[in-house]
């Protein structure tokens, strides 16, 4: 399986979201969908909680839980 990295957000068309990003939080989005990139992680957020992302498998098996269909690059 592959960590999840940024380059690897952008090809599955995760776009940064400039609004909600900070200065130590960069924020990718997709169909309302936001995942935050920290310094030490890749997290799943919602609601205030961040939700801890390893790796492209975990981020298929949420976007599918969310979105009820299958997460392909783009």
């Amino acid at each position: 399986m592959k960590l999840l990295t940024e380059d690897l957000l952008i090809e599955y068309g995760f776009v940064e979201n400039k609004d909600k990003s900070q200065q130590n939080v960069k924020i990718f989005t997709r169909d309302k969908i936001d995942i935050a990139i920290k310094d030490d992680g890749i997290y799943y957020s919602n609601m205030g909680f961040d939700y801890p992302l390893k790796d492209i498998a975990a981020l298929r098996k949420l976007y599918k839980e969310l979105r009820r269909e299958e997460l392909k690059p783009l």
